[in-house]
């Protein structure tokens, strides 16, 4: 999609995950969406329970999920909670060069769906229009891209969606909040000879809680152990 982005000066976007993730983002060197994960082996289990139903219900279980906005408050709320998570950047010019969509909504948390006889969102030029079986609205041609940035860019949240697959060029970065994070990832990712800058973030930062370290822990160094493991469920509200 030409330079849509990098044309308004967004220069990376953003993805977030919690650390548990991480070394199954690393080996593939990919972020896949839900339906190419379970084509490649993973089941039910490796999911968080909110966001795989909520994707699946609205019809985006087929998209890597990203945003233009950095640190959202969805983010901040589960750091807050000591949960760790990290940030992937993603140069903006690499989504430039394949397929990617544009939704104003939040659409795990959207209560505004087109369903069961309910109108949903209403579809104009800020909001994009009903594609396929998708309850929510999104901007997937050029043109509906063009008039969702113009309308929503630094008003409203934006979520990129990238189908099935998102390859990770050598310029990732992987940003973490807390220095200790940092230095657990470094070390687990070390025999990987990954190119990918690791870094600690300089605007925030959160106080981990030593429950959910431990579990994540626990949960990645079984991973570095057993390469054919994927994972047992870990889901902080389970925690």
């Amino acid at each position: 999609m030409t330079s849509m982005l990098s044309s308004r000066g967004i220069n990376e976007v953003f993805h977030y995950a919690p650390l548990q993730y991480l070394l199954f983002i690393a080996r593939s060197q990919a972020l896949l969406s839900k339906n190419e994960l379970r084509r490649v082996g993973y089941e039910d289990s490796h999911f968080r329970r909110t966001s795989r139903s909520q994707d699946e219900l609205r019809g985006f279980s087929n998209y890597v999920h990203l945003t233009l906005n950095h640190l959202p408050p969805i983010l901040k709320a589960k750091l807050a909670r000591g949960f760790p998570h990290f940030e992937v950047r993603i140069p903006a010019q690499h989504l430039e060069q394949g397929t990617m969509h544009l939704c104003r909504f939040n659409i795990a948390k959207s209560r505004y769906l087109r369903r069961q006889g309910a109108p949903g969102s209403t579809e104009s030029r800020a909001n994009g229009r009903y594609h396929n079986d998708k309850q929510i609205p999104t901007a997937e041609t050029e043109a509906e891209c063009d008039d969702l940035l113009i309308a929503n860019l630094g008003r409203n949240m934006i979520e990129i969606l990238i189908p099935d697959r998102l390859s990770l060029p050598a310029d990732t970065r992987l940003i973490f909040f807390s220095k200790a994070d940092r230095d657990f990832a470094d070390n687990l990712l070390r025999p990987l000879r990954i190119a990918w800058q690791l870094d600690v973030a300089q605007d925030f930062s959160y106080t981990s809680a030593t429950r959910y370290v431990n579990a994540v822990t626990r949960f990645l160094e079984h991973a570095a152990s057993d390469p054919g493991w994927f994972g047992d469920g870990l889901d902080f509200d389970r925690v």
